[in-house]
């Protein structure tokens, strides 16, 4: 059986600078940067900054007035429920989770470049569910603090 630090190092070697659909009560394609364990609360944090793509993010991110497309940035953490697969990251409690398999992110891309206009964010954001389940995104994980 591997250490906490063995599981944190995969993680970061799987992970680290690797592009992903982020999905949180909505979804966006992401980079993911900065995978650290923090040692006084026994959380891994990391930062995701957003990659522009037409027809994305879907749902609760900030709208950005026409014209000005700044990527979205920030940190996400995880605590000792974390889980990770050769390619999902899961925050373990019903929060986030990243997809980061080449063929689940081309897929994610294409379907939001064919969304109706006149589709909701709602309607949007279900299409993206079903083609993760669809299409086996969801993984079996192992915790990072087992």
């Amino acid at each position: 059986m591997s250490t906490l630090k063995e599981r944190i190092e995969e993680l970061q070697i799987r992970f680290e600078g690797k592009e992903a659909i982020y999905v949180e009560k909505g979804a966006l394609r992401v980079r993911v940067t900065k995978i650290r364990f923090e040692i006084l609360d026994g959380s891994i944090s990391a930062e995701v900054e957003e990659i522009p793509t037409p027809g994305l993010p879907i749902g609760p991110f900030p709208v950005r007035p026409p014209g000005r497309r700044t990527p979205l940035w920030w940190k996400i953490g995880a605590g000792y429920l974390t889980t990770f697969s050769e390619h999902c990251w899961y925050m373990g409690y019903g929060g986030w989770s990243l997809f980061f398999d080449p063929r689940t992110i081309q897929g994610v891309i294409d379907l939001s470049s064919r969304f109706p206009d006149n589709a909701t964010g709602y309607e949007r954001y279900k299409q993206v569910l079903h083609f993760l389940m669809d299409h086996a995104a969801y993984e079996p994980s192992k915790p990072v603090s087992a």
